[in-house]
């Protein structure tokens, strides 16, 4: 529950086992086209909730596809995106740049549901349009995971969970 205005909300957010879905489902995509990646899934607050990475992915992929799910659920939207709409704003470029961990390039993609952020996947390790090929293939899986199971979403469970 989180206090809004002095009244209690849910929020729901991405549990493990359908995160699980969302990074195998990327890097097995990235495996069939050629490119080992890293994928990356946390929850509505940006908290770690699944990670994958395929053998011969770069060990720096890793904290890259972690700083893209970040990025894409703090914001709510893909991380290529947030970059179109402050590039032309030199001041707010670069206090995102300065954010420890910010990911102003694509590869970071929010997971909805019901109109609702539950999560991001970031995925890391091969061109900026495979990784978003990637991490949309994770999408594709969560998305007909969720379809059918509404009990692959958690409930946060306190103000600290903010």
């Amino acid at each position: 529950m989180t206090a809004h205005n002095g009244i209690m909300t849910t929020r729901r957010n991405i549990d493990f086992r359908a995160a699980h879905v969302c990074v195998e489902a990327a890097v097995t995509h990235g495996l069939r086209v050629g490119v080992p990646v890293a994928a990356a899934v946390v929850d509505g607050s940006a908290r770690m909730t699944a990670f994958l990475r395929s053998g011969g992915a770069f060990v720096r992929s890793t904290d890259i596809a972690v700083n893209k799910a970040e990025t894409a659920a703090g914001f709510r939207l893909e991380t290529g995106a947030l970059y179109g709409m402050v590039k032309d704003n030199a001041a707010v470029l670069e206090g995102l740049r300065s954010l420890p961990g910010a990911a102003l390039f694509g590869g970071g993609v929010p997971i909805m549901f019901a109109n609702e952020v539950i999560g991001a996947i970031g995925v890391s390790g091969g061109s900026e349009d495979q990784d978003i090929e990637c991490a949309r293939a994770g999408i594709v899986a969560i998305e007909a995971l969720l379809a059918g199971k509404s009990q692959a979403l958690g409930n946060e469970r306190g103000p600290a969970d903010d």
